[in-house]
C-alpha cells in the first residue's frame, strides 16, 4: 500500500485519523513511583466552584450581562471568534493547524459527525455497515453546495480519488481502511476506485478488503468537492491545481462560506442559505488573530465573543468571573501536552535516555503552577475521557533526578566534573520554542536547572508558530513542546508507527516494530473488549520506550459573552462542528 504525509487530525467534525497538532495560545500544546495513577476511563475535570457541573464539563454563568462593552453590542449580525495565528491553509485536503481548521469544518460538512461520547451519528448521511464489517453504505441527504447547485454521490467519490493519487501530499492517509481497488487508482492501472460504488442518485457502497478498526470515523470524514466546478482540477495523477485554490469563494457544502482572509488578521466567513441544515442564524463569522496572552483582555474589551485559549487556571478564571458578562465552560482536553525529542540524533536514540530525560521534568509542580487544579501528569497518549484510557500498573515517572543520573550512566553517559560526556562529547540540547507560550516560559528554566544538575545543558531558540511548526513536521528540531488535540478515533498508529507502518504524522522519527506490529493487530479488531486487550500491551510499551515525553492532560477553558446563545460544547465536540453551528443566535 502506499504511504502518505499523514496529519492526525480532525476533518470538519471527525476524524480523518487519530489526533490534532495544535499550537494553542498556551501550547504549541528517591525511586519514581511505579503504581498506577489510575486505570478507568471518564472524565477527571475538577469541580470548579460557582459552576453548574455536567458530564461534559462546568459551566460558570456570566453574573451580570448588563456589563456587556458596547463594542460588543452594536455588533448586530457578526459574531467575532478569537484565534491564535492561521497558516492561511484552508483547503480541506492540505490544512495543517487547529486555526486553520476551525475556518475548514465551517466550510465543509461530512458524511458523519462525532457525538458527546465518541460514536459516529448521521451527518450529510446516514450510514450503515454490514455484519462481516466490510461493507458501508451512506445514504444521502439531499443537499446544495453554498452557490445552490446539487451535491451528487459522485462529488463525495471525488474525495477518495483525490487521497488515493498519487500525487496527493497532504496530511490524510486512508489506505490503511483498504478501499478495494484503491492500489490501483494509485497506481494509475484504474481511473475509478472499484470498491467504491453509486447506486441510484442517492448511496454510496464502499466495500473494504477486511474490517478495520478505524473505518468508520475515516469513511465518514468524507467532503463532496463539486465534479461541475472542481472536476477538471481533479488531474489522475496531477492535483497541483487543486491543491492551488485560495479557498476564498470555496463552491462547499458547509455551514459558512470564505468571502476574506487577511495574512495574520482575520477570516470572514458568511452564511450558506443552502446548507442541508437550515441557514445558520449568524449571517457573519470573523475569526480575529488575538495576541497570545492577550485573549481575555479581548473577551473584556468585547472585541471578540468567543475565545478558546484562555489559560484555564484559578486566576484566569477569577478574572473572566470578575466582568460579570462572560460565560465560561471548563472541560476536559481531548488531548495532551508533550515534550517531543528527534530520534533520528543518536543521543535521543537510548530509551533510557529518554526516562532519564522525563524522570528530570518536575511535572507536577510545573502543572500546578500553570493550570492549579486543572492539568494533571499523564504517562500514555490517551485522554482520560476515553474509553479506551487505561494505566493501570505503568510508570508514572515521578520527577526523580538520582534515577534520571543512573538512567543516563546506564546508557553510557558519565558525569565527568559537571558536564555530562560520552565519546568526549558533552550532552547537550536545543530547545526550539515560542517566545510567548506559557508552558515553555515555565518548563524551560525548570529543564536548564534540573538537566544542568545532570550535566546536560540546555539552551533555547526562539520561534513564531509557522516555524516551530515547519521544523516540527521537517524533523529539524532536537526538542521542542507542543501538544496534540484528539479525536473521537482513540487509534495512535499514524503518530507513533513507524512510517512505513502507517504512521505518516510521525515526524520525530520514532520505530518500533513491535509496536508497528500491535498497532496493525488492534486495527484488525472490530470488537471493542479485544481492542482494550490490545491496547494495554501497546500503553505498556509506550510507557517503557516513551517516543515523546508526556507532561500533561489539562482541561479548557471556553469563554464565550452574553450575547451568543445556544453554544454547546464537549470534549468531543466542537462548537463550530457542523451540527452545532447552526443553532447559535446573537442576542
Amino acid at each position: 500500500m502506499k504511504m502518505k504525509k499523514l496529519l492526525a487530525l480532525l476533518l470538519a467534525g471527525i476524524m480523518t485519523v487519530s489526533m490534532a497538532s495544535c499550537a494553542g495560545n498556551n501550547e504549541t500544546s528517591s525511586a519514581g513511583s511505579e503504581e498506577s495513577s489510575g486505570s478507568s476511563s471518564g472524565s477527571s475535570a475538577p469541580q470548579v466552584e460557582g459552576g453548574e457541573s455536567s458530564e461534559y464539563g462546568t459551566l460558570i454563568e456570566a453574573s451580570d450581562p448588563t456589563q456587556l462593552p458596547a463594542a460588543a453590542t452594536e455588533r448586530e449580525d457578526t459574531l467575532i471568534v478569537g484565534s491564535a495565528d492561521m497558516t492561511g491553509v484552508f483547503n480541506p485536503f492540505y490544512w495543517e493547524s487547529n486555526e486553520d481548521f476551525r475556518v475548514v469544518s465551517m466550510i465543509t460538512a461530512t458524511l458523519g459527525v462525532a457525538d458527546d461520547q465518541g460514536e459516529i451519528v448521521d451527518g450529510t448521511a446516514s450510514m450503515s455497515v454490514s455484519d462481516d464489517g466490510k461493507v458501508y453504505t451512506f445514504k444521502l441527504t439531499k443537499e446544495k453546495y453554498n452557490d445552490g447547485s446539487d451535491v451528487k454521490p459522485e462529488d463525495y467519490v471525488n474525495y477518495f480519488k483525490i487521497l488515493a493519487d498519487k500525487s496527493y501530499d497532504g496530511y490524510s492517509d486512508i489506505s490503511p481502511v483498504g478501499i478495494v481497488g484503491f492500489q490501483d487508482y494509485y497506481d494509475g492501472k484504474s481511473d475509478e476506485i472499484s470498491g467504491i460504488k453509486i447506486i441510484g442518485d442517492d448511496t454510496i457502497e464502499i466495500t473494504l478488503e477486511a474490517p478495520y478498526a478505524s473505518a468508520p470515523y475515516m469513511l465518514a470524514s468524507a467532503i463532496p468537492v463539486s465534479t461541475e466546478k472542481y472536476g477538471d482540477l481533479i488531474k489522475h495523477g496531477d492535483l497541483s491545481g487543486f491543491k492551488a485554490l485560495d479557498m476564498i469563494d470555496f463552491v462547499g457544502n458547509g455551514a459558512y462560506t470564505l468571502k476574506e482572509y487577511k495574512v495574520k488578521a482575520s477570516a470572514t466567513l458568511e452564511a450558506n442559505k443552502y446548507f442541508y441544515l437550515g441557514e445558520p442564524k449568524v449571517p457573519t463569522i470573523i475569526i480575529k488573530v488575538v495576541a497570545t496572552g492577550a485573549e481575555l483582555q479581548a473577551m473584556a474589551t468585547g472585541d471578540v465573543d468567543i475565545e478558546e485559549d484562555v489559560v484555564c487556571g484559578d486566576d484566569y478564571l477569577e478574572e473572566g468571573k470578575s466582568y460579570g458578562f462572560i460565560n465560561m465552560w471548563v472541560q476536559e482536553t481531548l488531548g495532551y501536552g508533550y515534550v517531543a525529542v528527534n530520534h533520528k540524533l543518536e543521543k535521543f536514540q537510548d530509551p533510557k535516555v529518554r526516562q532519564a530525560l522525563l524522570y528530570a521534568i518536575d511535572r507536577k509542580s510545573l502543572n500546578s503552577v500553570i493550570y492549579g487544579d486543572y492539568a494533571t501528569a499523564l504517562n500514555i497518549p490517551q485522554a482520560r475521557v476515553s474509553w479506551l484510557y487505561n494505566d493501570e500498573g505503568l510508570n508514572t515517572y515521578d520527577y526523580d533526578l538520582e534515577k534520571a543520573a543512573k538512567l543516563l550512566e546506564e546508557a553510557g553517559w558519565k558525569k565527568e566534573g559537571d558536564k555530562l560526556m560520552k565519546d568526549g562529547e558533552q550532552f547537550t540540547i536545543m530547545f526550539t520554542a515560542m517566545s510567548d507560550n506559557e508552558v515553555t516560559q515555565k518548563l524551560i528554566p525548570m529543564m536548564i536547572d534540573a538537566y544542568a544538575q545532570l550535566g546536560i545543558e540546555v539552551k533555547a531558540e526562539y520561534v513564531d508558530w509557522p516555524t516551530l511548526q515547519d521544523k516540527s513536521q521537517k524533523g529539524t528540531a532536537e526538542m521542542y513542546f507542543m501538544a496534540w488535540g484528539l479525536t473521537a478515533d482513540p487509534d495512535i498508529t499514524g503518530t507513533y508507527a513507524s512510517p512505513e507502518a502507517g504512521g505518516g504524522q510521525n515526524h520525530i522519527g520514532y520505530s518500533n516494530k513491535e509496536l508497528d506490529k500491535l498497532l496493525q493487530e488492534a486495527q484488525a479488531e472490530t470488537d471493542r473488549d479485544a481492542i482494550m486487550e490490545e491496547y494495554k500491551e501497546i500503553y505498556k510499551i509506550w510507557n517503557e520506550d516513551l517516543p515523546v515525553l508526556p507532561i500533561y492532560q489539562r482541561s479548557d477553558l471556553i469563554c464565550y459573552n452574553t450575547r451568543v446563545q445556544n453554544l454547546t460544547s464537549s470534549p468531543y465536540v466542537k462548537w463550530y462542528q457542523q451540527d452545532k453551528i447552526g443553532s447559535i443566535e446573537l442576542n
